[in-house]
């Protein structure tokens, strides 16, 4: 079998730009540190032992709060004087009341750490006012 050179011709500058991405091939990966802050640290919440106390903070409103972890792991949420729109939430039943005005958040799903805990009310805060 011959070949026969028939001639040549100068190749599209689109290919031209594919060909040199391909031949330069990416730039160094470059390893980005998560921020190693826990949310409620982040939140200004303070931790003594066991129990940590600050505040739930929306846009909307904050409200002080308190939360107790077990030996066992459990962590228990309390959060004081729920507003009209919290008590007019689709979720209110989930407020259990205790003593002078301070209530216990029951979860239906136990959060894996205390940040997470106090993210899930915060956005629970949140959908109530925004209702």
């Amino acid at each position: 079998m011959r070949v026969r050179n028939l001639g040549t011709r100068p190749v599209p500058a689109s290919i031209r730009d594919l060909l040199s991405r391909v031949v330069r091939g990416h730039g160094p990966a470059e390893n980005v540190q998560r921020r190693q802050i826990p949310y409620w640290q982040e939140r200004g919440w303070k931790r003594d032992g066991r129990v940590y106390s600050g505040s739930y903070q929306t846009p909307y409103s904050a409200f002080q709060g308190w939360i107790e972890q077990s030996l066992s792991g459990h962590i228990d949420f309390y959060l004081y004087a729920p507003s009209d729109e919290i008590r007019r939430h689709n979720h209110w039943s989930c407020f259990q009341p205790r003593n002078d005005d301070w209530y216990a958040v029951h979860m239906g799903r136990q959060p894996k750490d205390v940040s997470s805990g106090i993210i899930i009310i915060e956005r629970l805060i949140t959908e109530a006012y925004e209702q």
